[in-house]
């Protein structure tokens, strides 16, 4: 069982209360406001634990940028601008949902293979991108 931890508790919190997808560096920014002794490497070490016990997410983004983290864990998928890097969330209803996931154990039956889970980034430009081009 892992031993409670102020640092950990206060890095969810700010998590949960971000709705912008944030990277690591971007938490550290609000956590040093409120514990200004913490330390970039325990944020880091912190977010690891907490996405290891599935207590948020953590979307894996272009190679060479840092990963975002969401610490909403309904059930939705995610959307990644290719022009801005705005992460945004599409949520789904629960029968949208439940047929996304039926397809996707169709997609894994076709090579013998079986969900055990999923994370879907759509990756794109987003509609104030599209709209400048104009």
């Amino acid at each position: 069982m892992e031993r409670y931890s102020k640092q950990r508790e206060l890095i969810l919190n700010v998590l949960k209360e971000r709705k912008d997808h944030p990277t690591a560096e971007m938490i550290y920014k609000d956590i040093i406001k409120i514990m200004p002794t913490i330390g970039i490497a325990t944020v880091y070490r912190n977010l690891a634990a907490l996405y290891e016990s599935g207590q948020i997410l953590k979307i894996e983004t272009k190679q060479g940028e840092s990963d975002r983290f969401d610490g909403n864990l309904m059930p939705h998928l995610h959307f990644q601008c290719l022009e801005c890097n705005e992460i945004q969330d599409i949520f789904l209803d629960e029968c949208d949902n439940d047929k996304l996931n039926e397809k996707l154990k169709e997609f894994a039956k076709m090579i013998n293979a079986e969900v055990t889970s999923s994370k879907i980034l759509l990756k794109g430009k987003c509609e104030k991108c599209k709209n400048s081009e104009i």
